[in-house]
């Protein structure tokens, strides 16, 4: 960012070096977050708070945004370039940070640093603030961005100093009108003395403010959205010098307010809820609201018997509140759903929603028609049945007791429609079942039994020579 700038910066650390001495902290580390509550300088509770972010440009070189992600950082503020709409000031990584947000499931949004000026030979200041709001447009389109955040106007230039409160009122509203009707949220970017100072125009109030202010405390006693507190963070992915950022949620007091989706902070998974900001549409107050996490995945059905045609059980997804979850929030893949084996239902989540889930099924051979059960000469049972198709074999189960404890099992090979048992005991009463079966990578997946013939074992008798008269 500017020279400027960065005077304003050291001068606010010399000062903060100064007084922090006599700082009491609260009791929590100072700049840390715990269960959703963030911490300033002072260890005192960031009131509203709702998220850490960084923003960076170029000069941060290649990140690593999965790393980033993995810090605890939900937004990022990238930088798209700087000045009038030329490629020679666009910022080199900026295709390359978008993507790496949009990889690693980070919000963003996007900055243009100005240098609008009212005193330009060539160009008149309306003509500077166009020509840098169509900067921004031109590369959003170009890098293909979806940014969920708002597009910022940074104004902080020294060569900027000087010109009246209006003309940066005037420039201010000629950038975000033109970024607001091409469809995206806008804001300002500035520092606290700028801010306090300079920007003071009633116009900075109809847009989103990013402020930066290097304190343990913000001290700026308007509404506004981001507090940019440090310059000199450390974050894990981009390494130290970073810019550090807190986003806030406005205060709303007014009954009757219709509040509107504004932006996704971060996404519900199955083990943390997630959160998203809702705008009044009336004052601007933003709220945040918890997006219950994912608890309970179920499919309707688990075991089907072959037929030859693919199977998709369908899915009800539910959020730990108990709420279903839209099918707008996830796709549904089908795999190995045709052949006797294990079927898949893999959830991949989308949306205000994060993860990938895979539910099994089992698809198993047909169910045997044991259609006939036959005590025959020597103590032994005829099967007969209906033959399956498809599969490796049968077993078969008997025994002298219904529930088949401790039953005798056998198989038969899949070409067979018969099989005679022997070795039966006299007088007892066999029961009889089967079931279809299929390797599948070396293990048997079973069919369901069929239903149970019983035969009672006799002597067996040869029949009496009819005699004739």
């Amino acid at each position: 960012m500017s020279q400027f700038r960065n005077i304003v910066k050291k001068a606010v650390v010399i000062g903060l070096c100064i007084c922090t001495f006599s700082v009491q902290v609260s009791g929590a580390t100072p700049w840390s977050s715990a269960n959703g509550i963030f911490y300033d300088g002072n260890g005192n509770e960031i009131k509203g708070a709702i998220a850490k972010g960084i923003d960076v440009s170029y000069h941060n070189g290649d990140i690593d945004w999965a790393k980033v992600k993995a810090a605890g950082i939900s937004f990022a503020l990238l930088r798209c370039g700087y000045g009038n709409d030329e490629r020679n000031q666009d910022d080199i990584k900026f295709v390359q940070n978008v993507k790496g947000c949009e990889d690693n499931g980070i919000q963003y949004g996007v900055y243009l640093y100005s240098y609008a000026v009212d005193n330009d030979k060539e160009k008149t200041l309306e003509d500077m603030a166009r020509s840098e709001a169509e900067h921004v447009l031109r590369m959003i389109e170009e890098a293909g961005a979806k940014p969920t955040m708002p597009v910022y106007y940074d104004i902080e230039d020294k060569s900027q100093v000087g010109m009246t409160t209006k003309q940066y009122g005037d420039m201010a509203e000629i950038f975000c009108n033109i970024v607001k009707n091409a469809g995206y949220k806008v804001g300002v970017y500035s520092n606290y003395y700028w801010w306090t100072n300079r920007l003071t125009d009633s116009r900075f109030d109809n847009w989103g403010k990013w402020v930066a202010r290097y304190n343990n405390t913000s001290e700026y006693n308007k509404e506004y959205d981001i507090w940019q507190y440090t310059e000199s963070g450390m974050v894990d992915g981009v390494g130290s010098g970073m810019d550090v950022n807190i986003l806030l949620s406005r205060p709303c007091s007014i009954t009757g307010h219709q509040y509107e989706f504004y932006q996704l902070v971060s996404k519900s998974t199955t083990t943390i809820n997630g959160k998203a900001t809702y705008k009044c549409k009336t004052c601007g107050h933003i709220k945040t609201i918890d997006i219950a996490k994912i608890s309970q995945i179920t499919i309707s059905k688990t075991k089907y018997e072959y037929t030859g045609k693919a199977f998709k059980p369908t899915v009800t997804v539910k959020d730990s509140n108990g709420h279903v979850i839209s099918t707008q929030n996830y796709n549904i893949i089908y795999s190995s759903n045709k052949k006797v084996g294990n079927g898949t239902v893999k959830i991949v989540f989308k949306g205000n929603y994060s993860g990938t889930i895979t539910k099994i099924f089992k698809i198993v051979p047909k169910k045997v028609s044991l259609t006939k059960a036959t005590n025959i000469k020597g103590k032994k049972v005829k099967l007969g049945w209906k033959k399956v198709s498809g599969i490796s074999g049968y077993e078969i189960q008997y025994g002298i007791n219904k529930s088949f404890k401790k039953a005798k099992t056998t198989t038969a090979k899949s070409s067979l429609k018969t099989k005679t048992i022997t070795k039966l005991k006299n007088k007892k009463k066999y029961y009889f079942r089967m079931r279809a079966y299929k390797k599948v990578s070396g293990t048997k997946v079973y069919g369901v039994y069929s239903s149970k013939k019983t035969v009672k074992i006799t002597k067996w008798l040869l029949k009496p020579v009819q005699k004739h008269v």
